[in-house]
């Protein structure tokens, strides 16, 4: 059965469509009588106002873009559930908007949605952001980044202790006996992916340790050219520090496929603490971060952001998911 438009609830109604759409978008301007006769024949025949619909009659959306790189990255689809469910509870509706990874993408999204009147926005960066440039497209400091920007910069964040958490891992490691500690880093170049990498090379450098470091590729492919070059190594790493969890997988995959045990031969820590690593053969040991915090924290700063025009910069604490893919050197 076709879904009813605006005409004809008019003509069951016995109004003119004109207080049809007011009685939706302006019910203060339509008789109370009136307005609640129209809502009944509504809702009798199935009719509900589109929200693209009500945000050109009102220029105000409940509509919130979250811009995230890749979708397939289980820590990009955890996030966007968390921060729906956190959306949901203050009657926003997410649009998730996937940018495969183009920087440009982002301001045409950011384009769109504003000509959609979204209230704000919220970015999970794949590559460093410009915040000169995302506040040009319209959004001014309506932005959260799910990353560190320049403070000197009107737009919220929201990242965790990047550095920390690289500490956490190489502590873990070196309580195991570990002193060839190897790190492949996958990522793109965003501050996150920029304050990994330092953490681990001064690290390194503290324990005067060698570093040695793959950085190519990123991803799940990036561990598993990382675990080709590892198996071809004379004097491989005992223990690898993985940039994030989709890399350790990768790494442990191809480490399998040419017969380099996990841990028994190479133990391996990955960074994000996703729940698809404690099903993961072996389970993978990870730095967590707070996930769920972090959607929700994105979703109450924006809003602040929106309606008080306030600018946070909240840093959050990682901890060490302890699981079966790190063990004591051998």
């Amino acid at each position: 059965m076709p879904v009813p438009g605006i005409d004809e609830v008019a003509a069951a109604a016995g109004v003119h469509k004109s207080t049809v759409s007011r009685a939706f978008s302006r019910p203060e301007a339509v008789n109370r009588q009136t307005r609640e006769h129209i809502l009944q024949v509504a809702a009798a025949m199935g009719y509900t106002m589109s929200p693209l619909a009500q945000a050109l009659r009102t220029k105000t959306s409940p509509l919130v873009p979250l811009i995230v790189p890749d979708i397939t990255n289980p820590f990009f689809a955890e996030l966007a559930k968390m921060m729906t469910s956190a959306a949901g509870e203050r009657g926003y509706q997410l649009v998730l908007c996937v940018t495969e990874n183009d920087a440009a993408a982002t301001g045409r999204y950011l384009q769109a949605m504003g000509g959609m009147y979204a209230p704000f926005a919220v970015i999970a960066p794949s590559v460093r952001v410009d915040p000169a440039e995302l506040e040009s497209f319209g959004f001014g400091g309506r932005l959260v980044v799910i990353d560190r920007v320049e403070t000197d910069h009107a737009i919220s964040t929201v990242t965790i202790d990047h550095a920390r958490g690289i500490e956490l891992a190489f502590d873990h490691l070196l309580a195991l006996g570990h002193t060839a500690i190897a790190y492949v880093s996958g990522l793109a170049g965003t501050h996150t992916a920029g304050d990994r990498r330092r953490a681990y090379h001064s690290l390194a450098r503290a324990h005067g340790l060698q570093a040695t470091e793959f950085d190519e590729h990123i991803g799940a492919e990036a561990g598993r050219h990382a675990g080709e070059r590892i198996a071809a190594m004379a004097g491989p790493p005992t223990a690898v520090i993985a940039a994030n969890d989709m890399v350790a997988f990768g790494l442990i995959s191809a480490l399998g496929a040419r017969g380099i045990a996990v841990p028994h031969d190479v133990s391996v820590v990955g960074f994000d603490g996703l729940p698809l690593g404690a099903s993961s053969n072996p389970p993978l040991t990870s730095v967590r971060q707070p996930i769920d915090e972090m959607g929700r924290l994105a979703i109450t700063l924006a809003e602040r952001a929106a309606q008080k025009g306030h600018v946070d910069h909240v840093v959050l604490e990682p901890d060490l998911l302890l699981r079966s893919s790190t063990g004591p050197v051998r």
